[in-house]
């Protein structure tokens, strides 16, 4: 899949407008104003802004984007053009999605509806309804292939040998594949708690979709995982992750966080759900690189 970096030219341009007779000065508001896309927003935030104004939303999509939705509590969240009530301090979000359609060819073997012990990868129990995060995962052949830990056809049998699957996974090069339908609960995140909540705990499989970013880690993290001798035959270059993969993942995000409607706050890696077992994306996964 050819990836295009696309110009940053979005902007949400704001106008305050205050109502007659509400304006009480001197409260000193704070609008803060983010985006979701690789757009740019002007303002990063109004400040100073008198409680009781209404102020004026406009969005405005970068060539070859397109605006989805504001994040907020503004009057109409589908609207370019909107308006939001400075009652308290608030933030709103301008959502831009992509033009281009999102290439996800079927895994290699096609899409995984059954395991190789005979049993089925079951339905979540409310469909795509249940979706509510993304876990970030890295995975390798290193273990047996440190000189070639990166051949896709090989993706399938570790999944098999270790009795996990993932949903997707993006190549060196930014080719995003599909295993497994997001419909379906695969099993990539096992044992582990989020954010105190228990329905989460050792349950994350149901509520999430899991992407496997092909790398490997340091040779720290690396030295349990993969075994010393595999460690050290791992070159430098295949340690980390390309820049394709970064610009696969902030499509794939996008189009992942629009469809099932996940902020940023619920795009969590494998290591923070189970700290104490688990190191992926780990130390050298750039988290600025995605801009969610």
């Amino acid at each position: 899949m050819v990836m295009k970096k696309l110009l940053l030219t979005g902007i949400v341009v704001v106008q305050v407008l205050t109502l007659t007779g509400c304006a009480v000065q001197g409260d000193g508001l704070t609008l803060t104003i983010e985006r979701q896309g690789q757009g740019r927003v002007e303002p990063g935030a109004t400040k100073g802004i008198a409680r009781g104004t209404i102020v004026h939303l406009e969005a405005e999509p970068a060539v070859g984007w397109s605006f989805s939705n504001w994040e907020g509590f503004v009057s109409d969240p589908t609207s370019p053009e909107t308006t939001i009530l400075m009652d308290r301090p608030q933030t709103v979000k301008a959502i831009f999605l992509p033009k281009e359609e999102l290439e996800i060819p079927s895994a290699p073997g096609g899409l995984m509806n059954w395991r190789a012990d005979g049993s089925q990868i079951a339905y979540r129990t409310n469909g795509e309804a249940d979706i509510e995060y993304i876990m970030i995962h890295a995975i390798s052949d290193a273990a047996a292939n440190p000189r070639n830990p990166y051949d896709v056809s090989r993706i399938r049998s570790i999944f098999d040998e270790y009795g996990v699957e993932a949903h997707y996974l993006i190549d060196r090069e930014g080719t995003i594949y599909q295993f497994v339908q997001d419909g379906r609960i695969a099993r990539h995140a096992g044992a582990g708690t989020w954010n105190n909540e228990p329905r989460l705990t050792n349950a994350m499989n149901r509520y999430s979709v899991g992407i496997e970013l092909m790398g490997v880690g340091t040779r720290e993290e690396m030295k349990d995982v993969i075994g010393p001798l595999a460690n050290t035959l791992v070159k430098s270059a295949d340690r980390g992750y390309t820049e394709a993969q970064y610009l696969a993942l902030d499509l794939l995000l996008h189009h992942l966080q629009a469809l099932y409607q996940i902020p940023a706050e619920k795009i969590i890696s494998h290591q923070a759900y189970d700290p104490g077992r688990k190191w992926d994306p780990g130390e050298l996964f750039d988290w600025t690189r995605i801009h969610n």
